[in-house]
Protein backbone atom coordinates (compact mmCIF):
# COMPACT_ATOMS: atom_id res chain seq x y z
CA UNK A 1 0.00 0.00 0.00
CA UNK A 2 1.45 3.33 -1.03
CA UNK A 3 -0.38 5.22 1.73
CA UNK A 4 2.29 7.62 2.83
CA UNK A 5 5.68 7.87 1.44
CA UNK A 6 8.44 9.71 2.97
CA UNK A 7 10.06 12.82 3.52
CA UNK A 8 12.32 12.47 0.70
CA UNK A 9 10.71 14.90 -1.58
CA UNK A 10 10.09 18.59 -1.77
CA UNK A 11 10.75 21.85 -3.31
CA UNK A 12 9.94 24.23 -0.47
CA UNK A 13 12.04 24.50 2.64
CA UNK A 14 10.26 24.80 5.94
CA UNK A 15 11.80 27.07 8.51
CA UNK A 16 13.12 25.32 11.61
CA UNK A 17 10.58 24.94 14.39
CA UNK A 18 10.93 24.11 18.04
CA UNK A 19 10.72 20.41 18.90
CA UNK A 20 7.63 21.13 21.01
CA UNK A 21 5.86 22.40 17.88
CA UNK A 22 6.39 19.24 15.82
CA UNK A 23 3.32 17.05 15.42
CA UNK A 24 3.24 13.47 16.62
CA UNK A 25 2.58 10.67 14.14
CA UNK A 26 -0.22 8.18 14.72
CA UNK A 27 -0.43 6.06 11.53
CA UNK A 28 -3.80 4.67 12.65
CA UNK A 29 -5.54 8.05 12.60
CA UNK A 30 -3.24 10.18 10.41
CA UNK A 31 -1.59 10.02 7.00
CA UNK A 32 1.92 9.78 8.40
CA UNK A 33 4.87 7.42 8.62
CA UNK A 34 7.79 7.11 11.00
CA UNK A 35 11.10 8.30 9.55
CA UNK A 36 14.68 7.39 10.45
CA UNK A 37 17.86 8.76 8.94
CA UNK A 38 21.56 8.00 9.28
CA UNK A 39 24.40 10.41 8.54
CA UNK A 40 26.94 8.04 6.99
CA UNK A 41 30.19 9.75 8.04
CA UNK A 42 29.30 10.26 11.69
CA UNK A 43 26.65 7.67 12.53
CA UNK A 44 24.30 10.47 13.61
CA UNK A 45 20.73 9.17 13.85
CA UNK A 46 17.64 11.30 13.26
CA UNK A 47 14.14 10.10 14.09
CA UNK A 48 10.84 11.70 13.16
CA UNK A 49 7.86 11.46 10.86
CA UNK A 50 6.62 12.37 7.40
CA UNK A 51 3.06 13.51 6.72
CA UNK A 52 0.79 13.40 3.68
CA UNK A 53 -0.07 11.11 0.79
CA UNK A 54 1.72 12.68 -2.17
CA UNK A 55 3.55 15.41 -0.30
CA UNK A 56 3.68 17.28 2.94
CA UNK A 57 5.88 18.25 5.86
CA UNK A 58 8.39 16.10 7.70
CA UNK A 59 10.64 16.44 10.71
CA UNK A 60 13.44 14.48 12.34
CA UNK A 61 15.51 15.12 15.44
CA UNK A 62 18.81 13.73 16.71
CA UNK A 63 19.80 12.94 20.30
CA UNK A 64 21.37 16.40 20.69
CA UNK A 65 17.94 17.95 19.95
CA UNK A 66 18.97 19.21 16.49
CA UNK A 67 15.71 19.38 14.56
CA UNK A 68 15.52 19.09 10.77
CA UNK A 69 12.28 20.10 9.04
CA UNK A 70 11.18 20.34 5.45
CA UNK A 71 8.61 19.32 2.91
CA UNK A 72 8.46 16.48 0.44
CA UNK A 73 6.54 15.60 -2.67
CA UNK A 74 6.27 12.60 -4.91
CA UNK A 75 7.39 13.27 -8.45
CA UNK A 76 7.27 11.46 -11.78
CA UNK A 77 7.85 7.69 -11.88
CA UNK A 78 7.44 7.45 -8.11
CA UNK A 79 10.62 9.36 -7.36
CA UNK A 80 10.46 11.82 -4.53
CA UNK A 81 12.23 15.05 -3.75
CA UNK A 82 12.73 16.99 -0.52
CA UNK A 83 14.55 19.98 0.84
CA UNK A 84 15.18 20.50 4.52
CA UNK A 85 16.85 22.81 7.00
CA UNK A 86 18.15 21.97 10.46
CA UNK A 87 18.27 24.02 13.64
CA UNK A 88 22.10 23.76 13.68
CA UNK A 89 22.37 25.59 10.33
CA UNK A 90 22.74 22.57 8.06
CA UNK A 91 20.41 22.18 5.12
CA UNK A 92 20.11 19.74 2.29
CA UNK A 93 18.17 17.83 -0.31
CA UNK A 94 17.14 14.22 -0.59
CA UNK A 95 15.88 11.87 -3.24
CA UNK A 96 13.63 8.89 -2.66
CA UNK A 97 14.49 6.23 -5.23
CA UNK A 98 13.06 2.96 -3.94
CA UNK A 99 9.79 1.78 -2.43
CA UNK A 100 9.81 -1.69 -0.89
CA UNK A 101 6.22 -2.89 -1.26
CA UNK A 102 6.23 -5.79 1.22
CA UNK A 103 7.02 -3.58 4.21
CA UNK A 104 5.77 -0.29 2.74
CA UNK A 105 9.15 1.37 3.22
CA UNK A 106 10.47 4.23 1.14
CA UNK A 107 14.26 4.41 0.89
CA UNK A 108 16.50 7.21 -0.27
CA UNK A 109 19.64 9.25 0.09
CA UNK A 110 20.40 12.90 0.53
CA UNK A 111 23.19 15.38 1.01
CA UNK A 112 23.74 18.23 3.40
CA UNK A 113 25.16 21.45 2.00
CA UNK A 114 28.41 20.64 3.86
CA UNK A 115 28.74 17.49 1.72
CA UNK A 116 27.63 14.97 4.34
CA UNK A 117 25.58 12.05 3.00
CA UNK A 118 22.42 10.90 4.73
CA UNK A 119 20.38 7.75 4.12
CA UNK A 120 16.76 7.54 5.18
CA UNK A 121 13.87 5.15 5.49
CA UNK A 122 10.22 5.99 6.02
CA UNK A 123 7.31 3.63 6.49
CA UNK A 124 4.92 2.12 8.99
CA UNK A 125 6.82 -1.14 9.31
CA UNK A 126 10.49 -0.18 9.51
CA UNK A 127 11.26 -2.98 11.95
CA UNK A 128 10.12 -5.58 9.43
CA UNK A 129 12.05 -3.87 6.64
CA UNK A 130 15.33 -3.98 8.54
CA UNK A 131 14.71 -7.47 9.95
CA UNK A 132 13.44 -9.34 6.88
CA UNK A 133 13.92 -7.39 3.71
CA UNK A 134 17.37 -5.90 3.83
CA UNK A 135 19.89 -8.02 5.76
CA UNK A 136 22.65 -7.20 3.23
CA UNK A 137 21.85 -3.50 3.56
CA UNK A 138 22.23 -3.73 7.33
CA UNK A 139 25.86 -4.80 6.95
CA UNK A 140 26.70 -1.69 4.92
CA UNK A 141 25.04 0.86 7.21
CA UNK A 142 26.94 3.25 9.47
CA UNK A 143 24.01 3.20 11.95
CA UNK A 144 22.64 0.04 13.52
CA UNK A 145 18.92 -0.41 12.74
CA UNK A 146 18.27 -1.35 16.37
CA UNK A 147 19.57 2.06 17.46
CA UNK A 148 17.61 3.88 14.76
CA UNK A 149 14.35 2.23 15.79
CA UNK A 150 14.60 3.17 19.45
CA UNK A 151 12.38 6.09 20.32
Amino acid sequence: MFRTVLPAFALLVAAPVAADDTPSCDPVTMNCSPLVACVEATGEILRGASFGLDGGPFHAENEAAVLCTGTWRRGPLGLGLAEFICSDGRSGQSLYTYFEVESGTAVGTGHFTDGGEVRFWSGNNLERYFREVAPEERQQMACAPEAMLLS
